[in-house]
Protein backbone atom coordinates (compact mmCIF):
# COMPACT_ATOMS: atom_id res chain seq x y z
CA UNK A 1 0.00 0.00 0.00
CA UNK A 2 2.90 2.35 0.77
CA UNK A 3 4.17 1.79 -2.78
CA UNK A 4 0.76 2.82 -4.12
CA UNK A 5 0.95 6.10 -2.20
CA UNK A 6 4.47 6.79 -3.46
CA UNK A 7 3.41 6.07 -7.05
CA UNK A 8 0.42 8.37 -6.66
CA UNK A 9 2.58 11.19 -5.30
CA UNK A 10 5.09 10.70 -8.13
CA UNK A 11 2.33 10.91 -10.75
CA UNK A 12 0.95 14.10 -9.15
CA UNK A 13 4.44 15.67 -9.15
CA UNK A 14 4.95 14.83 -12.82
CA UNK A 15 1.55 16.26 -13.79
CA UNK A 16 2.19 19.49 -11.88
CA UNK A 17 5.68 19.86 -13.37
CA UNK A 18 4.41 19.36 -16.92
CA UNK A 19 1.62 21.84 -16.30
CA UNK A 20 4.01 24.49 -14.99
CA UNK A 21 6.38 24.06 -17.94
CA UNK A 22 3.47 24.31 -20.38
CA UNK A 23 2.19 27.39 -18.57
CA UNK A 24 5.61 29.06 -18.88
CA UNK A 25 5.64 28.48 -22.64
CA UNK A 26 2.15 29.94 -22.94
CA UNK A 27 3.18 33.00 -20.96
CA UNK A 28 6.22 33.59 -23.17
CA UNK A 29 4.01 33.44 -26.26
CA UNK A 30 1.60 35.87 -24.62
CA UNK A 31 4.43 38.32 -23.83
CA UNK A 32 5.60 38.20 -27.47
CA UNK A 33 2.09 38.80 -28.81
CA UNK A 34 1.65 41.76 -26.50
CA UNK A 35 5.03 43.23 -27.44
CA UNK A 36 4.37 42.88 -31.16
CA UNK A 37 0.81 44.22 -31.04
CA UNK A 38 1.25 46.82 -28.32
CA UNK A 39 -2.05 45.63 -26.84
CA UNK A 40 -2.44 44.13 -23.38
CA UNK A 41 -5.15 43.65 -20.79
CA UNK A 42 -4.81 43.41 -17.05
CA UNK A 43 -7.11 43.01 -14.08
CA UNK A 44 -8.48 46.23 -12.63
CA UNK A 45 -6.42 47.55 -9.71
CA UNK A 46 -7.95 49.71 -7.00
CA UNK A 47 -6.55 53.28 -7.25
CA UNK A 48 -6.21 53.48 -3.45
CA UNK A 49 -4.16 50.29 -3.44
CA UNK A 50 -1.67 51.25 -6.15
CA UNK A 51 -1.16 54.64 -4.49
CA UNK A 52 -0.14 53.08 -1.14
CA UNK A 53 3.65 53.22 -1.72
CA UNK A 54 3.40 56.86 -2.79
CA UNK A 55 1.31 57.69 0.29
CA UNK A 56 3.65 55.83 2.65
CA UNK A 57 6.64 57.60 1.16
CA UNK A 58 4.97 61.02 1.17
CA UNK A 59 3.85 60.64 4.79
CA UNK A 60 7.37 59.71 5.89
CA UNK A 61 8.88 63.06 4.85
CA UNK A 62 8.29 66.55 6.24
CA UNK A 63 7.53 68.13 2.86
CA UNK A 64 6.65 66.76 -0.56
CA UNK A 65 6.80 68.66 -3.83
CA UNK A 66 5.97 65.98 -6.38
CA UNK A 67 2.80 65.85 -8.46
CA UNK A 68 -0.01 66.56 -6.01
CA UNK A 69 -3.52 65.15 -6.16
CA UNK A 70 -5.14 68.18 -7.84
CA UNK A 71 -2.54 68.24 -10.61
CA UNK A 72 -2.86 64.46 -11.00
CA UNK A 73 -6.63 64.78 -11.50
CA UNK A 74 -6.40 67.93 -13.66
CA UNK A 75 -4.22 66.06 -16.16
CA UNK A 76 -6.12 62.73 -16.05
CA UNK A 77 -2.91 61.06 -14.94
CA UNK A 78 -4.79 57.91 -13.90
CA UNK A 79 -5.49 57.35 -17.60
CA UNK A 80 -1.89 58.16 -18.52
CA UNK A 81 -0.75 55.64 -15.91
CA UNK A 82 -3.05 52.97 -17.36
CA UNK A 83 -1.54 53.43 -20.82
CA UNK A 84 1.94 52.85 -19.39
CA UNK A 85 1.08 50.23 -16.78
CA UNK A 86 2.36 47.01 -18.33
CA UNK A 87 3.57 45.94 -14.90
CA UNK A 88 3.11 42.34 -13.76
CA UNK A 89 3.06 42.90 -9.99
CA UNK A 90 1.40 45.12 -7.42
CA UNK A 91 4.91 46.20 -6.42
CA UNK A 92 5.50 47.36 -10.00
CA UNK A 93 2.19 49.24 -10.17
CA UNK A 94 2.86 51.02 -6.89
CA UNK A 95 6.44 51.83 -7.91
CA UNK A 96 5.29 53.22 -11.27
CA UNK A 97 2.63 55.43 -9.66
CA UNK A 98 5.24 56.82 -7.31
CA UNK A 99 7.70 57.27 -10.17
CA UNK A 100 5.18 59.35 -12.12
CA UNK A 101 4.48 61.53 -9.09
CA UNK A 102 7.95 61.84 -7.63
CA UNK A 103 9.65 64.72 -9.47
CA UNK A 104 13.02 65.24 -7.76
CA UNK A 105 14.75 67.72 -10.14
CA UNK A 106 17.92 65.62 -9.89
CA UNK A 107 19.33 64.23 -13.14
CA UNK A 108 21.69 61.77 -11.43
CA UNK A 109 19.55 58.74 -12.27
CA UNK A 110 18.76 59.76 -15.84
CA UNK A 111 21.57 57.89 -17.64
CA UNK A 112 21.24 54.78 -15.50
CA UNK A 113 17.49 54.54 -16.06
CA UNK A 114 17.86 55.16 -19.78
CA UNK A 115 20.38 52.33 -20.14
CA UNK A 116 17.97 49.99 -18.35
CA UNK A 117 15.03 50.98 -20.60
CA UNK A 118 17.12 50.44 -23.75
CA UNK A 119 18.42 47.07 -22.53
CA UNK A 120 14.92 45.80 -21.76
CA UNK A 121 13.60 47.09 -25.08
CA UNK A 122 16.34 45.42 -27.14
CA UNK A 123 17.00 42.21 -25.20
CA UNK A 124 13.94 40.03 -25.74
CA UNK A 125 15.28 37.00 -23.86
CA UNK A 126 16.13 39.02 -20.75
CA UNK A 127 12.84 40.92 -20.89
CA UNK A 128 10.78 37.73 -21.13
CA UNK A 129 12.74 36.05 -18.33
CA UNK A 130 12.03 39.00 -16.02
CA UNK A 131 8.37 39.08 -17.09
CA UNK A 132 8.04 35.35 -16.40
CA UNK A 133 9.41 35.69 -12.87
CA UNK A 134 7.35 38.79 -12.12
CA UNK A 135 4.13 37.31 -13.50
CA UNK A 136 4.35 34.54 -10.89
CA UNK A 137 4.32 37.17 -8.14
CA UNK A 138 1.29 38.79 -9.75
CA UNK A 139 -1.05 41.46 -8.41
CA UNK A 140 -3.23 41.69 -5.34
CA UNK A 141 -5.02 44.78 -4.10
CA UNK A 142 -4.53 46.30 -0.66
CA UNK A 143 -1.43 44.35 0.38
CA UNK A 144 0.30 47.61 1.35
CA UNK A 145 3.53 45.64 1.14
CA UNK A 146 5.69 48.76 1.44
CA UNK A 147 4.32 49.43 4.93
CA UNK A 148 6.77 46.90 6.36
CA UNK A 149 9.66 49.30 5.81
CA UNK A 150 7.71 52.44 6.75
CA UNK A 151 5.67 51.18 9.68
CA UNK A 152 7.56 49.19 12.33
CA UNK A 153 4.45 48.44 14.43
CA UNK A 154 3.60 45.11 12.74
CA UNK A 155 3.34 42.29 15.31
CA UNK A 156 3.25 38.51 15.06
CA UNK A 157 0.80 36.02 16.61
CA UNK A 158 0.31 35.79 20.36
CA UNK A 159 0.45 31.97 20.45
CA UNK A 160 2.61 30.72 17.55
CA UNK A 161 3.54 27.44 19.34
CA UNK A 162 -0.09 26.28 19.36
CA UNK A 163 -0.28 26.55 15.56
CA UNK A 164 3.06 24.76 15.24
CA UNK A 165 1.78 21.80 17.28
CA UNK A 166 -1.44 21.64 15.25
CA UNK A 167 0.56 21.79 12.02
CA UNK A 168 2.54 18.70 13.09
CA UNK A 169 -0.66 16.61 13.44
CA UNK A 170 -1.15 16.07 9.66
CA UNK A 171 2.59 15.39 9.30
CA UNK A 172 2.31 12.60 11.88
CA UNK A 173 -0.86 11.35 10.18
CA UNK A 174 0.88 11.10 6.80
CA UNK A 175 3.74 9.16 8.42
CA UNK A 176 1.16 6.83 9.99
CA UNK A 177 -0.28 6.09 6.52
CA UNK A 178 2.77 4.00 5.68
CA UNK A 179 2.16 1.70 8.65
CA UNK A 180 -1.58 1.80 9.38
CA UNK A 181 -3.49 3.10 6.36
CA UNK A 182 -6.91 3.13 8.04
CA UNK A 183 -5.72 4.93 11.20
CA UNK A 184 -3.55 7.23 9.15
CA UNK A 185 -6.49 8.34 6.98
CA UNK A 186 -8.66 8.83 10.06
CA UNK A 187 -6.02 10.96 11.78
CA UNK A 188 -5.45 12.95 8.61
CA UNK A 189 -9.18 13.61 8.29
CA UNK A 190 -9.44 14.69 11.95
CA UNK A 191 -6.36 16.92 11.51
CA UNK A 192 -8.00 18.60 8.55
CA UNK A 193 -11.22 19.20 10.52
CA UNK A 194 -9.37 20.66 13.52
CA UNK A 195 -7.02 22.80 11.48
CA UNK A 196 -9.83 24.02 9.21
CA UNK A 197 -11.68 25.20 12.31
CA UNK A 198 -8.58 26.96 13.62
CA UNK A 199 -7.80 28.43 10.20
CA UNK A 200 -11.17 30.03 9.61
CA UNK A 201 -11.64 31.04 13.24
CA UNK A 202 -8.41 33.05 13.32
CA UNK A 203 -8.25 34.03 9.68
CA UNK A 204 -10.87 36.77 10.00
CA UNK A 205 -9.00 38.42 12.87
CA UNK A 206 -5.80 38.43 10.83
CA UNK A 207 -7.33 38.74 7.35
CA UNK A 208 -5.52 41.94 6.42
CA UNK A 209 -2.30 40.92 8.12
CA UNK A 210 -2.23 37.49 6.48
CA UNK A 211 -2.96 39.05 3.11
CA UNK A 212 -0.05 41.48 3.48
CA UNK A 213 2.42 39.02 5.00
CA UNK A 214 1.71 36.39 2.38
CA UNK A 215 2.41 38.87 -0.39
CA UNK A 216 5.56 40.08 1.36
CA UNK A 217 6.74 36.46 1.45
CA UNK A 218 6.06 36.15 -2.27
CA UNK A 219 8.07 39.34 -2.85
CA UNK A 220 11.06 37.84 -1.04
CA UNK A 221 10.75 34.65 -3.08
CA UNK A 222 10.61 36.72 -6.29
CA UNK A 223 13.72 38.61 -5.19
CA UNK A 224 15.58 35.31 -4.89
CA UNK A 225 14.57 34.27 -8.41
CA UNK A 226 15.55 37.62 -9.95
CA UNK A 227 18.90 37.51 -8.11
CA UNK A 228 19.77 34.35 -10.05
CA UNK A 229 19.72 36.20 -13.40
CA UNK A 230 23.27 36.81 -14.67
CA UNK A 231 22.77 39.18 -17.62
CA UNK A 232 25.11 42.21 -17.62
CA UNK A 233 22.47 44.92 -18.23
CA UNK A 234 20.83 44.22 -14.87
CA UNK A 235 23.88 43.01 -12.91
CA UNK A 236 23.78 46.09 -10.67
CA UNK A 237 20.23 45.24 -9.60
CA UNK A 238 20.78 41.49 -9.21
CA UNK A 239 23.84 42.21 -7.06
CA UNK A 240 21.69 44.48 -4.88
CA UNK A 241 19.22 41.63 -4.54
CA UNK A 242 21.92 39.09 -3.62
CA UNK A 243 23.32 41.40 -0.93
CA UNK A 244 19.96 42.22 0.62
CA UNK A 245 18.58 38.69 0.39
CA UNK A 246 21.19 37.43 2.89
CA UNK A 247 19.43 38.57 6.09
CA UNK A 248 16.09 37.48 4.61
CA UNK A 249 17.25 33.98 3.69
CA UNK A 250 16.09 32.54 6.99
CA UNK A 251 12.49 32.91 5.82
CA UNK A 252 13.02 31.82 2.23
CA UNK A 253 11.89 28.29 3.09
CA UNK A 254 8.66 29.66 4.55
CA UNK A 255 8.21 32.12 1.71
CA UNK A 256 8.40 29.26 -0.79
CA UNK A 257 5.46 27.59 0.91
CA UNK A 258 3.48 30.77 1.50
CA UNK A 259 3.86 31.82 -2.13
CA UNK A 260 2.34 28.56 -3.40
CA UNK A 261 -1.00 29.30 -5.05
CA UNK A 262 -1.11 32.80 -3.64
CA UNK A 263 -1.31 34.66 -6.93
CA UNK A 264 -4.85 33.58 -7.67
CA UNK A 265 -6.34 32.39 -10.95
CA UNK A 266 -4.20 29.20 -11.20
CA UNK A 267 -5.61 25.79 -12.03
CA UNK A 268 -4.29 24.22 -8.82
CA UNK A 269 -5.13 27.08 -6.46
CA UNK A 270 -7.96 25.15 -4.77
CA UNK A 271 -5.63 22.24 -4.03
CA UNK A 272 -2.96 24.61 -2.74
CA UNK A 273 -5.54 26.31 -0.52
CA UNK A 274 -6.42 22.99 1.13
CA UNK A 275 -2.73 22.27 1.69
CA UNK A 276 -2.32 25.68 3.31
CA UNK A 277 -5.30 24.98 5.58
CA UNK A 278 -4.19 21.47 6.49
CA UNK A 279 -0.70 22.50 7.55
CA UNK A 280 -1.69 26.00 8.79
CA UNK A 281 1.11 27.35 6.63
CA UNK A 282 -0.08 30.97 6.79
CA UNK A 283 -0.12 31.06 10.58
CA UNK A 284 3.17 29.18 11.04
CA UNK A 285 4.94 31.60 8.71
CA UNK A 286 3.12 34.77 9.84
CA UNK A 287 5.09 35.60 12.97
CA UNK A 288 8.44 34.48 11.60
CA UNK A 289 8.09 36.54 8.42
CA UNK A 290 6.90 39.66 10.26
CA UNK A 291 9.73 39.44 12.78
CA UNK A 292 12.38 39.00 10.09
CA UNK A 293 11.02 41.62 7.69
CA UNK A 294 10.60 44.31 10.35
CA UNK A 295 14.01 43.53 11.85
CA UNK A 296 15.66 43.79 8.43
CA UNK A 297 13.37 46.46 7.02
CA UNK A 298 16.11 48.16 4.99
CA UNK A 299 17.04 44.91 3.25
CA UNK A 300 13.38 44.25 2.52
CA UNK A 301 13.05 47.82 1.21
CA UNK A 302 15.94 47.28 -1.21
CA UNK A 303 14.45 44.01 -2.48
CA UNK A 304 11.02 45.62 -2.83
CA UNK A 305 12.38 48.64 -4.71
CA UNK A 306 14.54 46.60 -7.12
CA UNK A 307 11.53 44.44 -8.02
CA UNK A 308 9.42 47.57 -8.50
CA UNK A 309 12.10 49.29 -10.56
CA UNK A 310 12.59 46.33 -12.92
CA UNK A 311 8.83 45.83 -13.32
CA UNK A 312 8.23 49.54 -14.00
CA UNK A 313 11.22 49.66 -16.38
CA UNK A 314 9.76 46.85 -18.50
CA UNK A 315 6.48 48.81 -18.57
CA UNK A 316 8.28 51.95 -19.78
CA UNK A 317 10.12 49.95 -22.46
CA UNK A 318 6.79 48.43 -23.54
CA UNK A 319 5.14 51.86 -23.65
CA UNK A 320 7.92 53.27 -25.81
CA UNK A 321 7.53 50.31 -28.14
CA UNK A 322 3.85 51.25 -28.69
CA UNK A 323 4.63 54.86 -29.66
CA UNK A 324 5.10 55.92 -33.27
CA UNK A 325 7.34 58.75 -32.15
CA UNK A 326 8.96 59.83 -28.88
CA UNK A 327 12.16 61.43 -27.64
CA UNK A 328 14.22 61.63 -24.49
CA UNK A 329 14.29 65.14 -23.01
CA UNK A 330 17.09 67.68 -22.89
CA UNK A 331 17.45 69.90 -19.84
CA UNK A 332 18.63 73.49 -19.52
CA UNK A 333 19.18 76.06 -16.76
CA UNK A 334 17.18 78.69 -18.68
CA UNK A 335 13.55 79.35 -17.84
CA UNK A 336 12.22 78.21 -21.19
CA UNK A 337 10.37 75.30 -22.69
CA UNK A 338 10.70 74.27 -26.33
CA UNK A 339 9.47 71.26 -28.27
CA UNK A 340 8.89 70.00 -31.79
CA UNK A 341 5.74 68.13 -32.82
CA UNK A 342 4.46 67.59 -29.29
CA UNK A 343 1.40 65.33 -28.94
CA UNK A 344 -1.11 64.69 -26.15
CA UNK A 345 -0.49 61.17 -24.72
CA UNK A 346 -4.19 60.31 -24.33
CA UNK A 347 -5.35 61.14 -27.87
CA UNK A 348 -5.35 58.39 -30.51
CA UNK A 349 -4.89 60.83 -33.39
CA UNK A 350 -3.42 63.95 -31.80
CA UNK A 351 -2.66 67.17 -33.62
CA UNK A 352 0.98 68.02 -32.91
CA UNK A 353 2.32 71.47 -32.08
CA UNK A 354 5.76 73.07 -32.12
CA UNK A 355 6.57 75.92 -29.72
CA UNK A 356 9.36 77.80 -28.04
CA UNK A 357 7.89 79.19 -24.85
CA UNK A 358 9.61 81.72 -22.64
CA UNK A 359 9.14 82.34 -18.94
CA UNK A 360 5.51 83.45 -19.23
CA UNK A 361 2.95 82.55 -21.88
CA UNK A 362 -0.66 83.71 -22.30
CA UNK A 363 -2.85 81.61 -24.57
CA UNK A 364 -6.16 82.99 -25.76
CA UNK A 365 -8.75 81.67 -28.16
CA UNK A 366 -12.36 80.76 -28.55
CA UNK A 367 -14.22 77.84 -26.99
CA UNK A 368 -13.08 74.31 -27.91
CA UNK A 369 -10.25 75.64 -30.05
CA UNK A 370 -7.52 73.67 -28.27
CA UNK A 371 -6.19 75.86 -25.43
CA UNK A 372 -6.83 73.38 -22.63
CA UNK A 373 -5.70 70.32 -24.58
CA UNK A 374 -2.45 72.05 -25.55
CA UNK A 375 -1.81 73.21 -21.97
CA UNK A 376 -2.47 69.73 -20.57
CA UNK A 377 -0.24 68.14 -23.19
CA UNK A 378 2.62 70.42 -22.14
CA UNK A 379 2.13 69.62 -18.44
CA UNK A 380 1.79 65.85 -18.94
CA UNK A 381 4.86 65.67 -21.14
CA UNK A 382 6.81 67.76 -18.62
CA UNK A 383 5.97 65.13 -15.98
CA UNK A 384 6.86 62.21 -18.27
CA UNK A 385 10.12 63.93 -19.25
CA UNK A 386 11.27 64.13 -15.63
CA UNK A 387 10.00 60.74 -14.44
CA UNK A 388 10.25 58.13 -17.21
CA UNK A 389 12.36 60.27 -19.61
CA UNK A 390 9.85 59.71 -22.40
CA UNK A 391 8.21 62.61 -24.24
CA UNK A 392 5.66 62.47 -27.05
CA UNK A 393 7.56 64.87 -29.29
CA UNK A 394 10.44 64.87 -31.76
CA UNK A 395 12.45 67.21 -29.51
CA UNK A 396 11.93 68.52 -25.98
CA UNK A 397 13.98 70.93 -23.86
CA UNK A 398 13.01 72.29 -20.45
CA UNK A 399 14.36 73.45 -17.13
CA UNK A 400 13.93 70.80 -14.40
CA UNK A 401 10.81 71.94 -12.56
CA UNK A 402 8.01 70.78 -10.37
CA UNK A 403 4.67 70.74 -12.19
CA UNK A 404 1.53 72.26 -10.67
CA UNK A 405 -1.77 72.99 -12.41
CA UNK A 406 -5.06 74.73 -11.69
CA UNK A 407 -7.45 73.61 -14.39
CA UNK A 408 -10.40 71.33 -13.69
CA UNK A 409 -11.51 73.17 -10.54
CA UNK A 410 -14.78 72.04 -8.95
CA UNK A 411 -16.81 73.30 -6.02
CA UNK A 412 -16.82 71.17 -2.88
CA UNK A 413 -20.26 70.79 -1.32
CA UNK A 414 -19.01 68.62 1.57
CA UNK A 415 -16.43 71.19 2.66
CA UNK A 416 -18.74 74.12 1.87
CA UNK A 417 -16.41 75.58 -0.76
CA UNK A 418 -17.94 77.55 -3.61
CA UNK A 419 -16.34 77.34 -7.04
CA UNK A 420 -14.42 80.57 -6.43
CA UNK A 421 -13.15 79.43 -3.01
CA UNK A 422 -12.04 76.11 -4.52
CA UNK A 423 -10.32 78.03 -7.31
CA UNK A 424 -8.32 80.38 -5.08
CA UNK A 425 -7.31 77.44 -2.85
CA UNK A 426 -6.05 75.67 -5.95
CA UNK A 427 -4.03 78.72 -7.01
CA UNK A 428 -2.64 79.10 -3.49
CA UNK A 429 -0.77 75.78 -3.90
CA UNK A 430 1.17 77.28 -6.81
CA UNK A 431 1.88 80.48 -4.90
CA UNK A 432 3.19 78.46 -1.93
CA UNK A 433 5.63 76.52 -4.14
CA UNK A 434 6.97 79.71 -5.68
CA UNK A 435 7.18 81.53 -2.34
CA UNK A 436 9.47 78.72 -1.20
CA UNK A 437 11.74 79.52 -4.15
CA UNK A 438 11.18 76.18 -5.87
CA UNK A 439 11.33 76.02 -9.68
CA UNK A 440 7.85 75.28 -10.93
CA UNK A 441 6.10 74.91 -14.25
CA UNK A 442 2.63 76.25 -13.44
CA UNK A 443 -0.24 75.75 -15.88
CA UNK A 444 -3.47 77.66 -15.24
CA UNK A 445 -6.67 77.37 -17.26
CA UNK A 446 -9.17 80.26 -17.00
CA UNK A 447 -7.90 82.34 -14.11
CA UNK A 448 -10.53 83.22 -11.50
CA UNK A 449 -13.52 82.59 -13.73
CA UNK A 450 -15.71 82.08 -10.67
CA UNK A 451 -16.18 85.79 -9.98
CA UNK A 452 -17.41 88.97 -11.69
CA UNK A 453 -15.72 90.38 -14.80
CA UNK A 454 -14.07 93.47 -13.28
CA UNK A 455 -12.53 91.70 -10.28
CA UNK A 456 -11.62 88.65 -12.38
CA UNK A 457 -9.59 90.66 -14.88
CA UNK A 458 -8.01 92.85 -12.19
CA UNK A 459 -7.06 89.88 -9.99
CA UNK A 460 -5.91 87.81 -12.96
CA UNK A 461 -3.59 90.59 -14.16
CA UNK A 462 -2.17 91.01 -10.64
CA UNK A 463 -1.68 87.26 -10.28
CA UNK A 464 0.04 87.01 -13.67
CA UNK A 465 2.29 89.96 -12.84
CA UNK A 466 3.34 88.25 -9.59
CA UNK A 467 4.01 84.98 -11.45
CA UNK A 468 6.16 86.79 -14.01
CA UNK A 469 8.39 88.10 -11.21
CA UNK A 470 8.67 84.76 -9.39
CA UNK A 471 10.91 81.80 -10.06
CA UNK A 472 9.48 79.39 -12.60
CA UNK A 473 7.65 79.11 -15.91
CA UNK A 474 3.95 79.93 -16.25
CA UNK A 475 1.41 79.07 -18.94
CA UNK A 476 -2.00 80.70 -18.57
CA UNK A 477 -4.97 80.08 -20.85
CA UNK A 478 -7.83 82.58 -20.81
CA UNK A 479 -10.87 83.87 -22.66
CA UNK A 480 -10.24 87.37 -21.37
CA UNK A 481 -8.83 89.27 -24.37
CA UNK A 482 -8.19 92.28 -22.13
CA UNK A 483 -5.27 90.41 -20.54
CA UNK A 484 -3.41 90.22 -23.86
CA UNK A 485 -2.98 93.99 -23.84
CA UNK A 486 -2.53 94.43 -20.10
CA UNK A 487 0.21 91.78 -19.84
CA UNK A 488 1.96 92.24 -23.20
CA UNK A 489 5.22 93.41 -21.59
CA UNK A 490 5.69 90.32 -19.41
CA UNK A 491 3.76 87.59 -21.26
CA UNK A 492 4.19 86.25 -24.79
CA UNK A 493 0.84 86.02 -26.56
CA UNK A 494 -0.29 82.91 -28.44
CA UNK A 495 -3.74 81.87 -29.62
CA UNK A 496 -5.91 79.19 -31.20
CA UNK A 497 -8.58 79.98 -33.75
CA UNK A 498 -11.34 78.46 -35.89
CA UNK A 499 -13.01 78.81 -39.28
CA UNK A 500 -16.67 78.72 -40.30
CA UNK A 501 -17.73 77.00 -43.50
CA UNK A 502 -21.21 76.03 -44.73
CA UNK A 503 -22.72 76.89 -41.38
CA UNK A 504 -20.32 74.66 -39.48
CA UNK A 505 -17.29 75.38 -37.29
CA UNK A 506 -13.85 73.85 -37.90
CA UNK A 507 -10.75 73.78 -35.67
CA UNK A 508 -7.22 72.92 -36.73
CA UNK A 509 -5.92 72.90 -33.10
CA UNK A 510 -2.69 74.63 -34.14
CA UNK A 511 -1.13 77.26 -31.89
CA UNK A 512 -0.27 80.63 -33.45
CA UNK A 513 1.71 83.65 -32.31
CA UNK A 514 -0.09 86.77 -31.11
CA UNK A 515 -3.37 87.40 -29.27
CA UNK A 516 -6.70 85.98 -30.38
CA UNK A 517 -9.00 88.29 -32.36
CA UNK A 518 -11.86 85.87 -32.82
CA UNK A 519 -14.88 84.82 -30.77
CA UNK A 520 -17.17 81.90 -31.41
CA UNK A 521 -19.59 81.63 -28.49
CA UNK A 522 -22.47 83.28 -30.35
CA UNK A 523 -21.57 81.41 -33.55
CA UNK A 524 -21.86 78.14 -31.66
CA UNK A 525 -25.37 79.18 -30.55
CA UNK A 526 -26.22 79.67 -34.23
CA UNK A 527 -24.72 76.28 -35.18
CA UNK A 528 -26.96 74.65 -32.56
CA UNK A 529 -29.96 76.54 -34.01
CA UNK A 530 -30.80 78.74 -31.03
CA UNK A 531 -33.77 81.13 -31.59
CA UNK A 532 -32.82 84.03 -33.87
CA UNK A 533 -33.99 86.53 -31.23
CA UNK A 534 -31.19 85.29 -28.94
CA UNK A 535 -28.39 85.11 -31.53
CA UNK A 536 -29.21 88.37 -33.32
CA UNK A 537 -29.53 90.35 -30.11
CA UNK A 538 -26.34 88.78 -28.71
CA UNK A 539 -24.41 89.77 -31.86
CA UNK A 540 -25.76 93.34 -31.69
CA UNK A 541 -24.98 93.74 -27.99
CA UNK A 542 -21.43 92.42 -28.45
CA UNK A 543 -20.82 94.72 -31.44
CA UNK A 544 -22.13 97.77 -29.58
CA UNK A 545 -19.94 97.01 -26.58
CA UNK A 546 -16.80 96.66 -28.71
CA UNK A 547 -17.55 100.07 -30.27
CA UNK A 548 -18.76 101.96 -27.20
CA UNK A 549 -17.05 99.98 -24.37
CA UNK A 550 -20.33 100.18 -22.50
CA UNK A 551 -23.19 97.72 -22.17
CA UNK A 552 -26.66 98.68 -23.40
CA UNK A 553 -29.51 98.56 -20.86
CA UNK A 554 -32.22 96.26 -22.23
CA UNK A 555 -35.82 97.41 -21.96
CA UNK A 556 -38.92 95.23 -21.74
Amino acid sequence: MSYTILIFLAIVSIVVTIHLLTKDRKLRKQFRREWESGIFSRLHEAPESIASYWKNKKNSVSSYDGVDLLTWHDLSMDQVFQKINYTQTSVGSEYLVNQLRDITLSLDHFEEDEQLYIALENNQELREEILLILSKLGKRDYTNSSSFFYDKSHKGLNNPNLFLILALLPVASIALLFFQLKWGLLCLFLSFIINSFMYYRHKNALEYGLHSVNYAACIINTGKKLASLQEAPISKYTNQLKTNMKPLKRILFLSNFVSIGNKGGGEFDVIFEYIRILFLIDFISYSKIIDTVTKHAESYREVWQVIGKLDAAVAVAFYRNTLTSYCTPNFTDSEELSFTNMAHPLLDEPVTNTSRLGKCTLITGSNASGKSTYSKAVAINAILAQTIHTVLADEWTMKPSFVATSMAVQDNVLEGDSYFIAEIKSLKRIIKLLEEGKPCLSVIDELLKGTNTVERIASSAAMMDWLSKSKGINITASHDIELTEMMKHSYENYHFTETFKDGDIHFDYKIRSGPSNSRNAIKLLEVLVYPEHITEQANRLAKDFMNEREWEVLMN
